[in-house]
């Protein structure tokens, strides 16, 4: 039991990476964001101004933030250079923004919703959302509840709880022998901790409702996700959106931007040019 409790609190209270960059560090002048969320949560993020009315969202994963070196900081120089906009956002419990615990995803999609709805009050009249691992997910649900002109998701979970199972199979030794015992019961825990079932995330539900075009970047050797699972995402993402782009790479989790850059960023700015 205390095994399990010290496990879940490591998943809900992800470590805080905080380094010394800057938007500056990249040549682009920025002002210091602070959303407050409906609970009181102070959310701190850096926006870059473009030279127009475009915005785009970046939201990271778990146990990452906004400083993230491979997937955030090269997406924020190649979208700042374009003239985009760019806020990226640290995620509740993360980085430099306030809040105890993550709630994985199920808060967080209120949160950036109404990070939209302040960016569409300062008179941006195109935005889109982009995330990564936990970050694609959540905006998959945000995309649910409110406007957005584009979605774009690299290496989204579909299933946590499934996720979470496969990445404790790969601990090795008696830890991992530990681990596999008691994961339903650190599942158990995590949810009494955030307050509700994780069947919640289920993204599949909400892909469905998604009405927004949508580029999904979808990693072959993904260690945390099955190519099914992406495939049935992609499916479930079709019902509603006009558009759905799937990227199949053969590259691992959130790897994509290392090991394809060239094409990565061929795919992102012709989504863009069409939507956004």
């Amino acid at each position: 039991m205390v095994f399990s409790i010290l496990v879940a609190g490591k998943i809900v209270k992800p470590q805080r990476i905080i380094l010394s960059w800057t938007p500056r560090d990249l040549g682009f002048e920025y002002e210091d964001f602070i959303y407050k969320t409906r609970d009181g949560v102070d959310l701190r993020g850096w926006l870059v101004k473009g030279s127009g009315e475009k915005a785009i969202v970046l939201i990271h994963g778990l146990n990452s933030s906004k400083w993230d070196e491979y997937c955030i900081k090269p997406a924020m120089k190649v979208l700042g250079e374009r003239g985009y906009s760019v806020l990226v956002v640290d995620m509740r419990a993360h980085g430099v923004s306030g809040g105890e615990i993550t709630t994985l995803g199920y808060r967080e999609s209120d949160d950036v919703a109404g990070i939209v709805n302040i960016l569409r009050s300062r008179g941006f009249k195109k935005i889109a959302i982009y995330g990564f691992s936990m970050g694609g997910a959540i905006l998959i649900i945000t995309a649910t509840k409110t406007l957005v002109d584009a979605v774009i998701v690299d290496s989204p979970y579909v299933n946590i709880v499934s996720s979470g199972r496969r990445l404790v199979s790969r601990i090795k030794g008696l830890v991992g022998y530990i681990l596999r015992l008691s994961y339903p019961l650190v599942v158990k825990i995590v949810e009494a901790r955030v307050g509700f079932s994780l069947g919640e995330l289920m993204i599949t539900m909400y892909a469905k409702r998604v009405k927004a075009p949508v580029l999904m970047m979808a990693p072959l050797r993904d260690h945390l996700m099955t190519v099914d699972e992406y495939k049935a995402l992609y499916e479930e993402l079709k019902k509603s959106s006009p558009t759905v782009e799937a990227w199949f790479v053969d590259s691992k989790h959130v790897e994509a931007w290392q090991r394809h850059s060239s094409e990565y960023v061929e795919r992102l700015l012709n989504f863009l040019s069409r939507y956004v």
